[in-house]
């Protein structure tokens, strides 16, 4: 048996119906949570981590014996994707399991692609999709399209409708990226992968399964051996 654990924001509602959905498609794994306390439109750390939750999170989630934790949040894209290597140091530190993040993964699997034009799409308002956009930037990553919902409180987050995510990514699809990111933990946007990719001819990859994706190989499970409609990421070995 394959465990692992997840971390996420209190208020979230998508990661947990995402990983299960996936994670049940492989035999053998199976998915534990911990919540990290964050709700409402107000960040009380707003550049950095709530490390002694995180690592209270982490400790909790490790009693269960896991194989690796992953922290499956994109904050790390807005306050610095160093923040989110000192994260995956400091949980490994504290619990002796490796450690993962969604953008941290999403960051790998698009090198490994060679994808450098990027579009995103978001619930989120332009002072945060600036942010984000400045912290992709400083990595190298050419942002070619920005596309949010203008929402701010993490729980509005999911209820974004899939027809307003598909009509954002075709708008985004329209500046020719080489892939297209859906960049929140809480927007239902993974179960749109398939279609879209298939209908733009685009890669698009979801934050939240993406870092299922990447806690599965990891691992040592190939994703490719069960695919579960998720999108063209989990045909990868």
């Amino acid at each position: 048996m394959k465990r692992f654990g997840t971390i996420t924001p209190s208020s979230n509602v998508a990661v947990e119906q995402v990983t299960q959905a996936i994670a049940g498609a492989y035999p053998g794994v199976s998915a534990h949570f911990a919540r990290l306390s964050h709700h409402g439109s107000s960040d009380p750390f707003p550049d950095t981590y709530d490390w002694d939750g995180m690592m209270l999170a982490a400790r909790l989630l490790a009693h269960a014996r896991l194989d690796l934790l992953c922290w499956n949040g994109t904050k790390g894209g807005a306050i610095g994707f160093e923040k989110d290597r000192e994260l995956c140091r400091r949980i490994s530190e504290e619990t002796g399991l490796p450690a993962i993040t969604s953008t941290l993964a999403l960051d790998a699997l698009l090198r490994e692609t060679g994808a450098e034009k990027l579009a995103f799409v978001t619930p989120y308002q332009p002072g945060f999709m600036d942010r984000v956009a400045a912290g992709w930037g400083r990595e190298g990553f050419d942002i070619v399209a920005m596309e949010g919902a203008g929402l701010s409180d993490n729980y509005s987050f999911s209820t974004l409708a899939e027809g307003e995510i598909a009509r954002m990514t075709r708008t985004a699809a329209r500046a020719r990226p080489q892939a297209i990111i859906f960049y929140c933990a809480n927007m239902l946007s993974a179960p749109l992968c398939a279609a879209l990719e298939a209908e733009l001819g685009i890669p698009c990859y979801d934050a939240v399964s993406i870092a299922v994706w990447r806690a599965l190989r990891d691992m040592g499970v190939d994703s490719s051996a069960s695919v579960p409609g998720w999108g063209r990421v989990f045909m990868r070995p």
